[in-house]
């Protein structure tokens, strides 16, 4: 399918794979429409989209505000649910439920208010397509409010694919990918970090926002696709 003037939202577009998946659509001819919470980043954004995306300041917590962006978007015919939340990181006997609750709000119940907001807005056989994580598919220690969370998108995905049919519901799933989520931490840790990841995964390296972007771009415009888990890892969940 020509993705040429179809009117896509991305909520957490304003940064990391979902500005990077903003830039791939309006490549291939979209018409883009990026929401984020911090209208500077946002602002920040669509001038280095060149101004060929249009920012809306959103915060996927507060219904009314989702109501406000659904009334400036108009019609739509992809939605792509991009917004990182507040994760809960850490060893499961130190993580409160309290941290866990936090993370639930914002990405879980954000993802599920932002399809309901856009819902009557979406073409009926148009996609949405969430961004989870790897964790939710690789047990690795310190990540289970992470696998927690983004296990239930993954679910709550599918359901609705049959749910909601003729409107398809996909799932990207990125392992270890270098975005702006990562700069609060010291640069040397976050090298190792990057550094120790790559030399572990079949293709040597960690990922890009770039790589999860053209997947974002490969499940809207394959009509054939829906109810799609796909695991952009690197092959970290392979067997050894």
């Amino acid at each position: 399918m020509s993705l040429a003037q179809q009117r896509i939202l991305i909520i957490g577009g304003s940064s990391g794979m979902g500005l990077a998946s903003a830039r791939r659509l309006i490549g291939a001819g979209a018409d883009v429409f990026i929401a984020g919470r911090d209208a500077g980043r946002l602002q920040a954004a669509v001038q280095s989209l060149e101004g060929k995306a249009v920012g809306i300041a959103a915060d996927t917590a507060d219904p009314a505000s989702l109501a406000a962006l659904m009334d400036r978007a108009g019609r739509l015919d992809h939605l792509v649910l991009a917004a990182g939340g507040t994760p809960a990181w850490g060893p499961f006997a130190q993580t409160s439920a309290e941290a866990l609750r936090r993370a639930i709000d914002s990405k879980l119940i954000g993802y599920w208010q932002s399809l309901q907001a856009a819902l009557p807005r979406l073409r009926k056989d148009g996609s949405v397509v969430m961004l989870t994580g790897a964790a939710s598919r690789v047990a690795m220690n310190g990540t289970a409010g992470l696998a927690a969370v983004n296990g239930g998108i993954t679910q709550m995905a599918q359901t609705l694919a049959r749910e909601l049919a003729p409107l398809r519901v996909n799932v990207v799933s990125p392992g270890l990918v270098d975005t702006p989520a990562y700069d609060g931490m010291p640069a040397e840790a976050k090298a190792g970090m990057f550094a120790a990841a790559a030399k572990s995964l079949p293709v040597g390296r960690t990922g890009r926002s770039e790589d999860i972007a053209g997947a974002v771009e490969l499940l809207i415009a394959n009509t054939f696709a829906t109810g799609v888990l796909l695991d952009l890892d690197g092959g970290a969940r392979m067997p050894l």
